[in-house]
């Protein structure tokens, strides 16, 4: 891999990504991350009518160069998760009606937190819509309104800058991981040259959960290394990845 992909000669990139606006993301995460001089991309359903006074507190936040992605606007995932008999979800929606989701929860996101542009984050890292003859995957609808879209991937698999489909990234899921297991994954991806994309949920222990001293091992490493590893939001290291991508175009 040749170093001169990311910027400044560095070995590779990372994104820190946090899903479903979590009050420990306020608390505990964007204070850390600040402390080491480092900024996230935190993924939002702008759902209920109060949005706007919902989304206050996270303003200051958006203006300090964190990123407010996408999440779609209902977080609609596979009915397989319901117990109901006939319940709604992915194979029950249609291309059309998933763009109408995400369009919608882009309108509300663009007039409280204005950017050039904005990542997407699939809920539930599903890609689809429909079930059996009829599955389609949404990840072009996705890739005519955003710049990058974050799915899942294989344990630790990091994205390559040249070759990884930017409208369907790898990210790796962080659910109660050790921080020796988190720092493992950004020496990997600077060791690959690739992006390595990390999902959490919330900052504290529970099941979804990565524990605060594991998550703190992670960013004091990154926040040690900026000089080796970049980490930026996700949106901010795919524009730049378009850049260099079309620079190298025969």
């Amino acid at each position: 891999m040749n170093n001169s992909y990311w910027p400044d000669q560095r070995l590779g990139a990372v994104s820190l990504t946090f899903d479903d606006g979590d009050r420990t993301h306020l608390e505990r995460a964007i204070p850390l991350l600040e402390a080491h001089g480092l900024r996230g991309t935190f993924y939002h359903c702008p759902r209920d009518e109060d949005y706007r006074e919902r989304y206050a507190p996270w303003l200051p936040a958006h203006e300090r160069g964190h990123e407010i992605g996408n999440h779609s606007l209902n977080h609609t995932c596979s009915r397989n998760f319901s117990d109901t008999p006939g319940a709604s979800g992915l194979e029950t929606m249609t291309l059309e009606e998933i763009e109408a989701d995400i369009v919608e929860a882009e309108r509300r996101l663009r007039e409280m937190f204005p950017r050039g542009s904005r990542s997407f984050c699939y809920p539930c890292y599903m890609t689809h819509v429909g079930e059996g003859l009829n599955r389609q995957s949404y990840v072009p609808v996705v890739a005519r309104h955003f710049v990058a879209g974050c799915a899942a991937g294989e344990y630790g698999f990091a994205n390559h800058a040249l070759n990884a489909d930017l409208s369907c990234l790898a990210r790796q899921a962080c659910e109660r991981m050790t921080g020796p297991e988190l720092v493992g994954f950004s020496e990997r991806a600077a060791r690959q040259g690739r992006w390595m994309i990390y999902a959490f949920h919330s900052i504290e222990c529970g099941r979804l959960g990565t524990a605060m001293y594991e998550f703190q091992e992670l960013i004091e490493h990154l926040g040690q290394n900026k000089d080796r590893i970049w980490t930026a939001p996700v949106a901010e290291v795919a524009e730049y990845l378009l850049k260099v991508r079309a620079e190298l175009e025969p």
